[in-house]
């Protein structure tokens, strides 16, 4: 009987970013450092317009409290960032869904931890199609399904200004990531997209898989936790052979097995352009972690192979930590 591992075969990413794949969505940690005074009283000597970033999480606040925030972002000519993060908000608001279609100045919204469901989220993506300065945009973990998804969809079809959407824990299935695949083929600025923690399965990983194949301007591809299996891998490894602009793909915790490992394998020989492959807590045996290896030392463009908590032997952990091409 070979003997398993009980440590974490660490390849090349940071505990911090670690973390945050394993589904401490990013605008959380991004964001939670940094806060401010909340907007301005009557009797307050500071003025919203000269704000550049607002955070307020964790307050309760509900849409109620938005109205407030409405009258700031039409008369800002300084705010960047807004992180309502954790509170109570249903996105319903008439008048702040207003303020963020014609708002300016504003380039990063996080509404994390939210209320927001499919209704919220569709009045929502009614503002984003008009608002032409907004890159960054937060909406991990609010209750939106495969509905709310499709008017991100909609949306993302439209709006030029997004580089970076976040839609983990959510309950997207297959067809929602179909909505959004489909969005991404006509889609040329959207450089990142978070949906770990969700549940697309591998129906969703393939409608992926068939827009990589057209689309050349995703950067980043996170599916951490969605069930894609060896069906879903093979899938995307196959997109890989016709994509060259993905950078990081993370298909960590998928029950992906040896078939999908060698499908990487194979498409490693190929694709010159994806630096890192996250395929950590997965149920990858010896055999495929050997493939990958082999494949990623003649791959120069990978940097970071994360092959952490698979059903890797301790022999072949030590052979693969002996391969400095792949930058253990």
């Amino acid at each position: 009987m070979k003997e398993y591992s009980s440590r974490r075969l660490k390849v090349g990413s940071s505990d911090e970013a670690r973390e945050a794949l394993r589904g401490l969505n990013n605008e959380e940690n991004n964001t939670g450092a940094m806060t401010c005074e909340d907007l301005p009283t009557k009797k307050s000597k500071h003025h919203a317009a000269d704000k550049k970033k607002i955070v307020r999480r964790s307050k309760s606040y509900t849409d109620k409290d938005l109205s407030r925030y409405a009258k700031a972002l039409r008369k800002t000519t300084t705010l960047e960032e807004l992180n309502l993060g954790w509170n109570k908000i249903t996105l319903l608001n008439k008048r702040f869904n207003q303020a963020i279609s014609c708002n300016s100045t504003l380039k990063k919204i996080y509404l994390i931890g939210n209320e927001i469901g499919d209704r919220g989220i569709a009045k929502f993506a009614d503002a984003l199609k008009q608002n032409e300065t907004l890159e960054v945009v937060g909406l991990s973990n609010n209750q939106i399904s495969d509905k709310g998804v499709a008017s991100v969809a909609d949306a993302l079809k439209t709006n030029r200004s997004i580089r970076k959407l976040y839609l983990s824990s959510n309950y997207i299935k297959a067809e929602g990531a179909k909505l959004l695949a489909d969005a991404l083929r006509v889609n040329a600025s959207l450089q990142e997209c978070w949906l770990n923690d969700n549940d697309i399965s591998a129906q969703g990983a393939e409608a992926f898989a068939d827009c990589l194949k057209v689309n050349q301007s995703l950067l980043q591809l996170h599916l951490w936790g969605n069930d894609v299996g060896d069906n879903g891998a093979s899938f995307l490894a196959s997109s890989l052979k016709f994509n060259r602009s993905l950078r990081m793909l993370c298909l960590s915790n998928n029950s992906i097995g040896n078939w999908g490992a060698t499908s990487f394998s194979f498409a490693l020989m190929v694709n010159q352009s994806i630096k890192e492959l996250l395929l950590f807590d997965n149920e990858i045996p010896d055999e495929g972690a050997e493939r990958l290896a082999k494949a990623s030392v003649s791959n120069p463009s990978i940097n970071n192979l994360d092959l952490s908590g698979n059903k890797i032997s301790v022999d072949v952990l030590r052979v693969l930590e002996s391969y400095d091409a792949i930058r253990v």
